[in-house]
């Protein structure tokens, strides 16, 4: 009885001690978890885009806000399909079934929530509010980002930053409460190629897509 009872001793001080050293670090692990999940369905979008010879779109559906009360967390958006190779008329969430009786009957895999509950809930990584994206063919596209056939995005210039690029933050909020910033840029080009990038390091994944060197048109 004596030894087990100094074994779980040992065991409950190692614990303690473990949490105290991995405890700050969920949120960062959480928060690059997201930001991995969104340029994921950007790359995978891309080249769903140019296996089906249709258009398809990421729409930006909610953000907590600036994500910088500490406390707020999550965020949501959907991976979509349209009807055309340019200019559709009609969006269907992934998985692919419109076609069978013109209704959305499952969006299972094209519904992305991260907020609590959600299906790829990350607590404490918040989707910052995006800067407005007027996406191609007007109101019908806004808050989206549009991909071609060809892999190359839609968006008009205007949904551009400074650097070419449309960009959105994820942003650890675990780190606002404790007076540091901690956010994982995801960037596109019009090329297609999407990256990240910790405002605490260099890029944080390889780029994945076009060569920014590309000289392909869209």
């Amino acid at each position: 009885m004596v030894e087990m009872a100094v074994v779980l001793a040992v065991i409950v001080v190692l614990a303690i001690i473990g949490h105290g050293s991995l405890g700050p670090q969920l949120p960062r692990f959480r928060t690059v978890k997201a930001a991995k999940q969104l340029q994921g369905d950007l790359v995978e979008l891309r080249e769903l885009a140019i296996n089906t010879n249709r258009e398809t779109r990421l729409k930006l559906v909610s953000s907590p806000g600036s994500c910088e009360d500490g406390e707020t967390w999550g965020g949501e958006w959907l991976k979509q399909i349209g009807n055309s190779s340019r200019n559709s008329t009609r969006w269907d969430t992934l998985p692919e079934d419109m076609d069978e009786d013109g209704v959305d009957d499952d969006p299972s895999l094209g519904h992305i929530v991260i907020s609590k509950g959600g299906n790829r809930e990350q607590r404490h990584a918040c989707l910052r509010q995006w800067s407005p994206l007027a996406g191609p063919s007007g109101a019908a596209n806004s808050d989206s980002v549009v991909f071609t056939p060809r892999g190359w995005v839609r968006n008009p210039a205007t949904d551009f930053g400074s650097m070419g690029s449309i960009d959105l933050t994820l942003v650890n909020v675990d780190s606002v409460q404790r007076g540091s910033a901690d956010e994982i840029h995801v960037q596109l080009t019009r090329a297609g190629l999407v990256r990240m990038i910790s405002n605490r390091s260099d890029e944080v994944s390889v780029p994945v897509g076009t060569p920014m060197s590309s000289t392909a048109s869209p």
